[in-house]
């Protein structure tokens, strides 16, 4: 009896804590005479409550906009950090809430016109009718004398229809990049020495949103053990035209009045409790 009781106890207990069900009742009257009856407990579908929206983490590639946004939800605590490393910035909207804070960011993203100039000549060694063929794609940022650009780029077209290239060291003011060329056809054979310039002068925004920036590639030809010509390039003032960009950018958020703007980035930590 008892654990009939009980049974029926953590039935109901179960309905309760189910909060919405439906029970259908069947009774069996067996040969004993006795009656059976049974229960049977269904759930029926609950729409839950709305949740309280999700915390604000939006990301922005536009400073303006980015701006716009803070200005609109700003408050006493809100704080900007730039993360010079990470060519980002973010906002801290509320810094003192006792619920949680959030936070929305700015990412600079690279131009397009960089994007092709960084996958195609930036700090990369490739064989010279590749250099040439990835000059040509990027005449477009090519910087300084509109006449030399032009020279240059009648150069990378001669390269490229060349059918030998060899190192040419020793000959002409840049003998360090003196190449020659053969090219044949059907008249015969023709020699012509190239005379590479040691660094060349691309002008490009790095970012999107950005001015153009003007800075050199430098140039060292070497001839391989099979013979191929390489050219390898460097860039070691792009560094610094990146960090010159990001700093105009940041002047532009420094100007953003009645926000505290420091260099940095937000960082949360668990509190640590006495046992």
């Amino acid at each position: 009896m008892d654990g009939n009781k009980n049974d029926v106890k953590d039935f109901l207990q179960n309905v309760s804590e189910m909060g919405s069900n439906a029970l259908n009742v069947s009774k069996k009257v067996l040969e004993e005479g006795k009656e059976q009856v049974t229960l049977d407990m269904r759930r029926t579908r609950i729409m839950p409550e709305r949740m309280e929206s999700p915390a604000r983490a939006h990301v922005f590639h536009e400073v303006d906009g980015f701006l716009a946004y803070i200005d609109e939800n700003r408050t006493k605590n809100t704080v900007i950090f730039a993360d010079v490393n990470n060519t980002m910035i973010y906002a801290v909207l509320d810094d003192g809430a006792e619920k949680g804070f959030e936070q929305i960011r700015f990412e600079a993203l690279y131009h397009p016109e960089f994007v092709l100039l960084n996958k195609t000549l930036l700090d990369d060694t490739m064989d010279i009718m590749t250099f040439a063929r990835n000059l040509m794609r990027n005449r477009n940022v090519l910087a300084g004398d509109s006449e030399k650009a032009k020279q240059l780029a009648l150069m990378m077209r001669q390269i490229t229809v060349s059918s030998k290239i060899t190192a040419c060291s020793g000959v002409g003011a840049k003998s360090v990049n003196g190449i020659m060329c053969t090219t044949e056809a059907k008249a015969g054979v023709a020699e012509d020495q190239i005379d590479l310039p040691d660094s060349i002068a691309v002008k490009v925004p790095i970012y999107i949103d950005t001015a153009p920036v003007q800075f050199d590639i430098d140039l060292t030809m070497t001839a391989n053990r099979t013979g191929q010509v390489e050219v390898t390039t460097d860039n070691p003032e792009l560094e610094l035209r990146k960090f010159e960009v990001f700093q105009l950018i940041m002047e532009r958020v420094r100007n953003f009045d009645g926000v505290l703007v420091t260099l940095g980035k937000p960082m949360t930590k668990e509190w640590a409790y006495n046992k």
